[in-house]
Protein backbone atom coordinates (compact mmCIF):
# COMPACT_ATOMS: atom_id res chain seq x y z
CA UNK A 1 0.00 0.00 0.00
CA UNK A 2 3.19 2.16 -0.85
CA UNK A 3 2.31 5.49 -1.57
CA UNK A 4 -1.12 5.92 0.08
CA UNK A 5 -2.04 8.19 2.73
CA UNK A 6 -3.52 7.28 6.23
CA UNK A 7 -6.80 8.59 5.03
CA UNK A 8 -6.89 6.67 1.54
CA UNK A 9 -5.84 3.53 3.64
CA UNK A 10 -8.70 3.38 5.96
CA UNK A 11 -10.88 4.66 3.05
CA UNK A 12 -9.92 1.27 1.08
CA UNK A 13 -10.41 -0.67 4.02
CA UNK A 14 -13.64 0.65 4.58
CA UNK A 15 -14.82 -0.15 1.31
CA UNK A 16 -13.38 -3.75 1.80
CA UNK A 17 -15.57 -4.09 4.78
CA UNK A 18 -18.47 -2.52 2.89
CA UNK A 19 -18.06 -4.97 -0.13
CA UNK A 20 -17.35 -8.30 2.47
CA UNK A 21 -20.90 -7.25 4.50
CA UNK A 22 -22.78 -7.69 0.65
CA UNK A 23 -21.29 -10.85 -0.19
CA UNK A 24 -21.49 -12.42 3.51
CA UNK A 25 -24.83 -11.50 4.97
CA UNK A 26 -26.78 -13.97 3.59
CA UNK A 27 -26.35 -17.35 4.87
CA UNK A 28 -22.56 -16.35 5.89
CA UNK A 29 -20.77 -16.21 9.03
CA UNK A 30 -19.33 -13.21 8.36
CA UNK A 31 -15.74 -14.10 8.77
CA UNK A 32 -13.91 -11.86 6.26
CA UNK A 33 -16.47 -8.67 7.42
CA UNK A 34 -15.27 -9.24 11.04
CA UNK A 35 -11.83 -9.63 10.52
CA UNK A 36 -11.99 -6.22 8.54
CA UNK A 37 -13.33 -4.56 11.35
CA UNK A 38 -11.22 -5.77 13.99
CA UNK A 39 -8.42 -4.64 11.34
CA UNK A 40 -10.12 -1.04 11.30
CA UNK A 41 -9.98 -1.19 15.07
CA UNK A 42 -6.56 -2.06 15.57
CA UNK A 43 -5.54 0.07 12.73
CA UNK A 44 -7.76 2.88 11.31
CA UNK A 45 -8.69 4.25 15.04
CA UNK A 46 -12.33 3.22 14.75
CA UNK A 47 -13.27 2.34 18.29
CA UNK A 48 -13.39 -1.80 18.28
CA UNK A 49 -17.13 -2.03 19.69
CA UNK A 50 -18.48 0.51 17.53
CA UNK A 51 -17.01 -1.03 14.43
CA UNK A 52 -18.03 -4.66 15.81
CA UNK A 53 -21.55 -3.40 16.46
CA UNK A 54 -22.07 -1.81 13.24
CA UNK A 55 -20.39 -4.65 11.09
CA UNK A 56 -22.68 -7.26 12.89
CA UNK A 57 -25.87 -5.00 12.52
CA UNK A 58 -25.06 -4.47 8.59
CA UNK A 59 -24.83 -8.07 8.04
CA UNK A 60 -27.64 -8.93 9.84
CA UNK A 61 -29.94 -5.87 7.85
CA UNK A 62 -28.16 -8.02 4.35
CA UNK A 63 -29.26 -11.44 5.38
CA UNK A 64 -33.00 -9.92 6.00
CA UNK A 65 -32.72 -8.23 2.89
CA UNK A 66 -31.25 -11.88 1.44
CA UNK A 67 -34.16 -13.82 3.07
CA UNK A 68 -32.09 -15.17 5.41
CA UNK A 69 -34.00 -14.78 8.67
CA UNK A 70 -31.91 -17.56 10.78
CA UNK A 71 -28.20 -15.09 9.71
CA UNK A 72 -30.50 -12.04 10.18
CA UNK A 73 -31.02 -13.61 14.02
CA UNK A 74 -27.70 -14.47 14.74
CA UNK A 75 -25.74 -11.51 13.24
CA UNK A 76 -28.32 -9.50 15.09
CA UNK A 77 -27.64 -11.45 18.51
CA UNK A 78 -23.78 -10.92 17.59
CA UNK A 79 -24.80 -6.70 17.54
CA UNK A 80 -26.06 -7.22 20.94
CA UNK A 81 -23.25 -8.52 22.20
CA UNK A 82 -21.09 -5.20 22.35
CA UNK A 83 -21.43 -2.20 24.85
CA UNK A 84 -24.83 0.00 25.05
CA UNK A 85 -22.80 3.30 23.52
CA UNK A 86 -21.54 1.45 20.23
CA UNK A 87 -25.27 0.17 20.35
CA UNK A 88 -26.35 3.48 20.70
CA UNK A 89 -24.31 4.91 18.29
CA UNK A 90 -25.03 2.71 15.49
CA UNK A 91 -28.66 2.90 16.22
CA UNK A 92 -28.14 6.82 15.77
CA UNK A 93 -26.18 6.84 12.58
CA UNK A 94 -28.85 4.02 10.85
CA UNK A 95 -31.78 6.77 11.15
CA UNK A 96 -29.53 9.08 10.14
CA UNK A 97 -28.86 7.44 6.86
CA UNK A 98 -32.42 5.99 6.68
CA UNK A 99 -33.52 10.22 7.09
CA UNK A 100 -30.54 11.07 4.49
CA UNK A 101 -32.16 8.56 1.92
CA UNK A 102 -35.62 9.76 2.78
CA UNK A 103 -34.59 13.60 2.43
CA UNK A 104 -35.83 13.94 6.30
CA UNK A 105 -36.22 12.75 9.42
CA UNK A 106 -39.30 12.47 11.91
CA UNK A 107 -38.87 14.88 14.44
CA UNK A 108 -38.46 12.70 17.96
CA UNK A 109 -35.86 11.02 15.71
CA UNK A 110 -34.24 14.18 15.20
CA UNK A 111 -34.34 15.52 18.85
CA UNK A 112 -32.96 12.22 19.92
CA UNK A 113 -29.79 12.39 17.52
CA UNK A 114 -29.40 16.25 18.45
CA UNK A 115 -29.61 15.13 21.93
CA UNK A 116 -26.83 12.48 21.54
CA UNK A 117 -25.01 14.79 19.42
CA UNK A 118 -24.65 17.31 21.93
CA UNK A 119 -24.34 15.05 25.02
CA UNK A 120 -21.52 12.77 22.66
CA UNK A 121 -19.81 16.59 21.25
CA UNK A 122 -20.70 15.44 18.09
CA UNK A 123 -20.94 18.50 15.94
CA UNK A 124 -20.48 16.60 12.91
CA UNK A 125 -24.06 14.42 13.38
CA UNK A 126 -26.10 17.70 14.48
CA UNK A 127 -24.50 19.29 11.47
CA UNK A 128 -26.37 16.45 9.47
CA UNK A 129 -29.25 16.51 11.76
CA UNK A 130 -30.07 19.88 11.18
CA UNK A 131 -29.76 19.93 7.49
CA UNK A 132 -32.08 17.30 7.01
CA UNK A 133 -34.57 19.73 8.98
CA UNK A 134 -34.07 22.06 6.55
CA UNK A 135 -34.38 20.39 3.65
CA UNK A 136 -37.57 18.93 5.25
CA UNK A 137 -38.47 22.73 6.07
CA UNK A 138 -38.03 23.89 2.73
CA UNK A 139 -40.19 21.08 1.31
CA UNK A 140 -43.06 21.60 3.15
CA UNK A 141 -43.03 25.19 2.45
CA UNK A 142 -43.10 24.70 -1.65
CA UNK A 143 -45.69 22.29 -1.11
CA UNK A 144 -47.90 24.96 0.68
Amino acid sequence: MAGLSGGDYVTQQIRALAEAVRREGAGGVGTRSFQLAEHLAAEGGVHRGDILTATATLLAMTAWCDGEAEAASRFAERAGEHDEESRELVTHLLRLESGADRGWLPQDQAEALLEYARRERRGDLATRVRALAGVRRGRHRRED
